[in-house]
């Protein structure tokens, strides 16, 4: 009996390791990351697209269009600032917010003046989004080098680059 409990228990353990190492984890950018982080990727990277989306609507004479990216740039604050340092917290929140130039404050002073979203804000919001996409990555990765490979991924995915391009060449 004690040994075929032993058996069993063995036969358990050595199935739970099996379990363990063989799972596929969930992976992003070819960084292997728990559940838990592959959903904060996705859900930063959904408020990222929003964010693009709004922006590509924005209009000058409507103030309602800056309300709305008034609201994604607070909810991808604080959504994609879950699990930062206070110093990459802050970068992000420069980066996205209404102070120091970041995205919110340039749009601001664009409807402001009744402008639009020419070439050379888009080439600021450029580097922008690039502190927002990499601060967005930290905030589901445990180091710097898979952080830069999931913003990279991000970057791929959402295509930054051509989306921010089309919003400036629209004027």
């Amino acid at each position: 009996m004690k040994k075929s409990f032993w058996i069993l228990a063995s036969v358990v353990i050595v199935l739970l390791g099996a379990a363990y190492f063989l799972y596929p984890r969930a992976s992003f950018g070819g960084v292997q990351m728990s559940e838990k982080q592959f959903k904060q990727v996705n859900r930063s990277k959904d408020n990222i697209d929003v964010l693009l989306q709004d922006l590509n609507k924005y209009k000058p004479t409507s103030p309602k269009t800056v309300t709305k990216i008034k609201q994604d740039v607070d909810q991808l604050i604080a959504q994609n600032g879950e699990n930062l340092s206070t110093a990459d917290f802050d970068k992000l929140e420069t980066a996205a917010g209404d102070k120091n130039g970041g995205v919110l404050a340039t749009i601001e002073a664009a409807q402001k003046g009744h402008y639009l979203i020419d070439g050379d804000i888009a080439s600021v919001l450029h580097t922008k989004f690039s502190i927002i996409v990499l601060q967005s990555a930290k905030s589901a990765t445990e180091s710097d080098s898979q952080a830069k490979k999931v913003a990279s991924q991000i970057e791929k995915d959402l295509s930054i680059d051509s989306r921010l391009y089309k919003i400036g060449i629209k004027s």
